[in-house]
């Protein structure tokens, strides 16, 4: 028969066998587990806020602020054996039989050891840091790497030796300004010749700079220059001010150096 000979029996379709797929799995536990998650399910629901008022930020809780108290035992008195030595008179002695002999009490060391390890405040962990690979480990605190001064009471404050001082300074340099307006008066009258004096040499002054002032070139054009420039310009009216204020006051007080 040849190869691509047609068969009838090709032209029938043919029914597709349904595939069966196998039951999907289930856990033993599932309903177990979806009964605990149903249980479990919002339980924080009903919580709410807190309300424990938290402190501000800014007062954060910082090293060495915090007290630990430690709970206070009362000592219990317990009873000590105490000895009596009993000595039996001499015979033909007097015996005193109302006279009592000293109890002597004896310390119970080993309650007395115990109570003060109960009271005893525990020491801080110290900060150990390994700072190299060999294991070489530093204290910071004894090193001197954290801030100690911080939580001390007098922390950010002036010392009271430097108030002090200060104090001291400032008394005495009153006392000396008192001592000196004592012995002459602190401001003197200035006469009218010694004023006139003076506001000629201002002005004389003043001609001399504003003709040099005259004398320099027209272009700038040189830091020099315009350095030069600046300062007659500055002079001459520290000058103007000076002439100004005689010529406004006819009577001038200054102060004599003191």
């Amino acid at each position: 028969m040849s190869k691509f000979q047609e068969n009838i029996k090709h032209l029938i379709p043919r029914p597709k066998t349904p595939v069966v797929k196998p039951p999907m799995y289930r856990s033993i536990y599932t309903e177990s587990v979806r009964k605990t998650y149903k249980s479990n399910n919002n339980c924080h629901k009903t919580m709410g806020y807190a309300e424990v008022e938290l402190d501000p930020p800014s007062q954060f809780l910082k090293k060495h602020t915090r007290k630990e108290m430690r709970p206070f035992v009362e000592i219990n008195k317990t009873k000590c054996c105490a000895r009596k030595s009993i000595q039996r008179p001499c015979d033909g002695a007097p015996t005193n039989a109302s006279k009592k002999l000293p109890t002597k009490t004896r310390k119970n060391i080993r309650q007395t050891n115990i109570i003060d390890v109960i009271r005893r405040v525990p020491p801080l962990p110290k900060h150990r840091v390994q700072d190299t690979r060999n294991g070489h480990v530093i204290v910071l605190n004894e090193a001197g790497l954290e801030p100690t001064y911080v939580s001390k009471k007098n922390y950010g404050k002036t010392p009271a030796y430097i108030v002090k001082m200060y104090k001291e300074k400032e008394l005495a340099q009153l006392m000396e300004t008192e001592r000196k307006r004592a012995v002459k008066p602190p401001f003197r009258y200035l006469p009218e010749g010694e004023r006139n004096e003076m506001l000629s040499g201002l002005k004389t002054n003043w001609a001399e700079l504003h003709k040099e002032f005259l004398l320099l070139p027209m272009l700038t054009d040189t830091v020099p220059k315009m350095k030069r420039k600046t300062m007659l310009e500055k002079q001459l009216n520290n000058l103007e001010k000076d002439i100004d204020l005689l010529e406004r006051n006819p009577s001038i007080y200054v102060c004599q150096d003191v």
